[in-house]
């Protein structure tokens, strides 16, 4: 399962080998987990209990009360996730904002997640880029910035796969942009490395076009571990473009169903 087509599914969620370790698949802002699914499939086959979800107001999620900001999204994820795993610590994976978000459960609530993968997410630890990354925020604030939005999702996809590229960005054009603006202008503002500091779980940052320092983000949390996709050119989704090799380094790091 390459693609993310309508047909696609992922397992039920808190379905799996009875008494398994659930793994959590969070997509990004506009996004939708079905884009997750070849990684669901690697997980299940490894014996892990797969529990998709989808950020709130996105698909059939419940939008949260009054503005979607990070922290009121990451509060309504830790619900759900308790809600859908059951009790105990899961481990959680998350591309792009999602990643974000599982981070600020991660450092918040340390005995919640045992393992964190951030796919690609935008948590710069060196100045200069957190800087850069910051400034944008400007512009998700202002008028236009659903243009904005396209835009830069089009330019983060990579040369690669155009065709899938089109269905990824209609989703994200067509998802409710109160679900949208503000928790992708919190995540630009935000200054990572605190909660960098604050984790206490193992963290695997698959980088694949982040400004994102190995040595750097390891002298922050020293559980992290990096793996660089760069080379593949496959942009900001390559769970969807190299799906096989975000599998491998998922079923990997994560493993199965004795962890």
């Amino acid at each position: 399962m390459v693609g993310a087509r309508a047909g696609q599914r992922l397992s039920t969620p808190g379905s799996g080998p009875a008494g398994a370790p659930a793994v959590v698949l969070l997509p990004g802002t506009g996004c939708r987990v079905v884009e997750l699914a070849a990684q669901g499939a690697a997980l299940a086959a490894a014996g892990r209990r797969v529990v998709p979800l989808e950020l709130p107001g996105h698909g059939a999620e419940e939008p949260v009360p009054g503005a979607a900001t990070l922290e009121a999204v990451a509060a309504r994820v830790g619900e759900r996730v308790a809600a859908l795993a059951g009790p105990g610590p899961v481990d959680l994976v998350g591309h792009s904002a999602g990643g974000v978000v599982g981070l600020l459960l991660a450092a918040r609530h340390p005995g919640a997640v045992r393992r964190l993968v951030l796919l690609d997410s935008n948590v710069p630890v060196d100045p200069a880029a957190l800087a850069a990354k910051r400034a944008r925020a400007a512009a998700v604030r202002a008028e236009g910035w659903h243009a904005v939005l396209l835009t830069s999702m089009r330019a983060a996809w990579g040369p690669r796969r155009a065709g899938l590229r089109e269905e990824v960005l209609a989703r994200i054009a067509a998802t409710p942009g109160a679900a949208v603006r503000g928790l992708w202008a919190d995540v630009l503002e935000l200054d990572p490395r605190p909660l960098l500091r604050a984790v206490r779980a193992p963290l695997l940052h698959v980088r694949s076009t982040r400004e994102v320092d190995a040595a750097a983000l390891r002298a922050l949390a020293p559980r992290a571990v990096s793996a660089d996709l760069r080379a593949l050119g496959a942009g900001h989704w390559p769970h969807l473009v190299e799906p096989a090799a975000v599998s491998g380094l998922l079923t990997g790091f994560l493993g199965g169903a004795r962890r």
